[in-house]
């Protein structure tokens, strides 16, 4: 049982949240790591959606808007708490896409790219568009910071704590949901659907369920970053932004456990690294994408799945060739 628990995913993640602060706590990117814990709550929503269960959707950062645009306004006009607003905006965005999935997912392949797409571009339009209700093209600003009582999340460290511990929880949560006999239903589904349906898989509540819970997990993070940045804008809801968490999902690893991680870290770091060449920053994402796609088609995870395969193989080999040492010995 705890050798289940206790995977090495895991173990990598807990060590992560438990030293970074003390090793990279007064680098001046440490910023940089709370903005890739919130985004990589959202690739883990997007892999459920796309990388687990096959649905293309290319409206994604529609709902990281929506959480975010309701938790700023509810918490702005009707002074809650900041936890209670994230809480209720989530629920809202659930709401939402329950009565979108009953057109949406009637759609399959290109057809449903194409909804999720429309989808997308009504929400940016209509963020953009909201005059004082959204704050137009300027956004909205003065949005509360995070805070349980009397306590305030004040410094860096503090909103890290709460970010990669919410980001632990969810993948644990995404993780068991992926392993369980739900799991194997969404995979039967992105695999063949008419073999699923044969196996007594309800595919469109399958589907609906699984695409409620990545679009909310996407409004949690939008809600998060919101509270973060004190500051939001419609372009957190464009279809570039859309195009960006799927781009992270490429690089990690769709389908993938810890390839959400990866993928949103490897994005979001590239443009620390290529601070001194802004005008190729596109560019350069677009070649690294390109890159994983043709000889790394499982992203970074494939990667590292096969160096450790490696590994073990090249362990094996030894212990092999130990043992026959020793029977020759004995002989």
């Amino acid at each position: 049982m705890i050798k289940k628990v206790f995977t090495w995913d895991l173990i990598l993640l807990l060590l992560f949240i438990l030293f970074a602060p003390f090793v990279m706590g007064k680098l001046y990117f440490f910023d940089t790591i709370n903005i890739i814990g919130i985004y990589v709550l959202s690739v883990i929503g997007l892999n459920l959606i796309l990388g687990v269960t096959g649905l293309i959707s290319m409206g994604h950062a529609a709902f990281f808007g929506l959480g975010a645009y309701f938790s700023a306004y509810i918490s702005i006009h009707f002074e809650m708490n900041t936890f209670l607003s994230i809480f209720i905006s989530c629920l809202l965005v659930a709401l939402i896409v329950f009565v979108l999935s009953f057109p949406l997912l009637r759609l399959s392949g290109y057809f449903l790219a194409l909804g999720t797409l429309g989808i997308g571009v009504i929400v940016h339009t209509l963020l953009n568009g909201g005059g004082s209700l959204t704050g137009g093209p300027n956004g909205i600003t003065g949005i509360p910071g995070f805070s349980i009582g009397t306590f305030t999340f004040s410094s860096t460290t503090d909103h890290f704590y709460l970010i990669w511990l919410t980001v632990l929880v969810v993948y644990i949560l995404a993780k068991n949901i992926i392993n369980s006999r739900e799991g194997r239903a969404l995979k039967a589904i992105h695999s063949d659907e008419e073999a699923a349906t044969s196996f007594g898989v309800n595919i469109f509540k399958s589907k609906m369920k699984i695409f409620i819970l990545g679009s909310t997990l996407s409004a949690l993070a939008g809600a998060y970053y919101a509270h973060y940045m004190f500051f939001i804008s419609p372009e957190i809801a464009s279809l570039n932004s859309s195009i960006d968490m799927i781009t992270m999902g490429f690089l990690g690893g769709l389908g993938s456990y810890l390839g959400p991680v990866f993928g949103a870290s490897v994005f979001q770091v590239i443009p620390q690294l290529s601070a001194n060449a802004q005008e190729y920053q596109t560019l350069i994402e677009g070649v690294i994408l390109l890159l994983i796609i043709i000889f790394f088609t499982g992203g970074i995870q494939s990667v590292i799945n096969k160096v450790i395969s490696v590994f073990k193989h090249k362990r094996s080999a030894t212990a092999v060739k130990e043992v026959q040492i020793l029977n020759k010995e004995g002989m």
